[in-house]
């Protein structure tokens, strides 16, 4: 995933605070996008302190591979939060 930063800071500010600083936060987001057929990631309500789902909008596209820039391969890249 890239932009990972990013997406941990709006994640955190969006989710109730024991789930703040979740290590698992951005394997847990590829894992869903890897099996979803839509580019967006959602915090259901429970989890959230806004009191609403939560949507972060992925794009799939190819880059070079870090370890040979020759090949490349598809990866996530956060664009931001699904309500702004």
């Amino acid at each position: 995933m890239r932009n990972k930063e990013k997406f941990i800071s709006d994640y955190n500010e969006v989710v109730k605070p024991e789930l703040q600083n979740n290590e698992t936060a951005v394997e847990d987001a590829a894992h869903t996008l890897n099996h979803s057929t839509e580019p967006v990631y959602t915090v259901p309500i429970e989890f959230t302190n806004t009191g609403k789902d939560e949507k972060f909008v992925f794009e799939q596209r190819e880059r070079e591979k870090t370890d040979d820039p020759k090949e490349s391969l598809l990866d996530w890249f956060y664009i931001g939060r699904g309500d702004q």
